[in-house]
């Protein structure tokens, strides 16, 4: 009758952990990339944003300039 004992439960531990590695460093690696797409995006957002103020206010010293010389022009022309 003690002829079918229940032995003991394999060891499944170091399996598991070889399994879980990888898929714990895809895993970061997705949240890595996820984030750092985010931060390029914004920060290329932002550079975007931020050159063309620069510009459209380098556009308007510009014209604010010539329009003083062309005054200057025309009063030493009188």
């Amino acid at each position: 009758m003690d002829d079918h004992r229940i032995g003991r439960a394999e060891d499944y531990t170091a399996a598991f952990l070889w399994t879980a590695y990888p898929l714990l460093v895809v895993a970061l690696a997705l949240v890595w990339g996820v984030a750092g797409f985010t931060l390029a995006l914004c920060t290329s957002w932002g550079l975007d944003r931020g050159l063309a103020r620069w510009g459209k206010a380098r556009a308007r010293a510009e014209a604010e300039w010539e329009a003083r010389v062309a005054a200057a022009l025309a009063r030493a022309r009188r």
